[in-house]
């Protein structure tokens, strides 16, 4: 049954690991085990958290970074690596934060579009928003290896494009600077949560608002 929207936006395009997904201890186990194949000191998961949302190769670079380097031209086969060893695991530790399911099926119940855009790549993300039920209710999931990454904000635009709605007619949820650059440099308010992986303070980021639970964006959205 359709319900009364509370919010003017004809879309609400949500970032994923840090704002719908507590995604770091998967990754971070993935990490360790690439790691350890390279003779490498485990990371943390703060430490890994810290990390999450520039793609998986920026991911990689800093954790080899950080523990003595990235191995000439092992780029590529590490990020090869990773990505077989994370993807069978990438639903085993993670989690919906408190609030998302909720909601996000009323989003889909007042007829409000929902679209992804991440930098993880499309496997991925695909195979998190089909595990964790959320595939019915989202219209566009957009992964960081289609050409293009947050911050940019021409990565929005592709899935403004899949869901026909017009940047002012939108809102982006992220958690992090690029999430906020993106959504601004395409013309469209961004409301951060204070949950995610910013790497550092959230209200610091220049959102338009923020969010300490996701049961909580329905109101802000109203506001905006």
């Amino acid at each position: 049954m359709t319900t009364v929207r509370q919010h003017r936006f004809r879309a609400v395009i949500f970032d994923l690991d840090g704002t719908l997904i507590d995604s770091a201890p998967d990754i971070a186990d993935a990490i360790n085990m690439v790691m350890a194949e390279y003779g490498r000191r485990a990371l943390t998961e703060r430490t890994v958290r810290d990390m999450v949302g520039s793609g998986w190769a920026g991911l990689l670079e800093r954790a080899m970074t950080l523990t003595g380097g990235m191995p000439d031209g092992a780029e590529s086969a590490i990020e090869e690596r990773f990505r077989q060893l994370y993807l069978p695991r990438s639903t085993r530790l993670s989690s919906l934060y408190p609030g998302v399911a909720r909601t996000i099926d009323s989003l889909h119940r007042d007829g409000t579009a929902i679209g992804v855009c991440t930098n993880k790549r499309q496997t991925g993300a695909d195979h998190v928003i089909a595990t964790f039920g959320l595939g019915r209710a989202v219209g566009a999931v957009v992964g960081g290896d289609t050409g293009v990454m947050k911050p940019d904000p021409a990565h929005l635009a592709i899935v403004l494009d899949r869901l026909g709605v017009g940047a002012t007619d939108a809102v982006m949820v992220g958690d992090s600077h690029a999430d906020v650059a993106a959504a601004h440099g395409a013309g469209m308010p961004c409301v951060v949560v204070s949950y995610g992986y910013a790497g550092g303070p959230p209200a610091s980021l220049g959102a338009d608002c923020m969010i300490d639970c996701m049961k909580d964006l329905i109101p802000a959205l109203a506001g905006l």
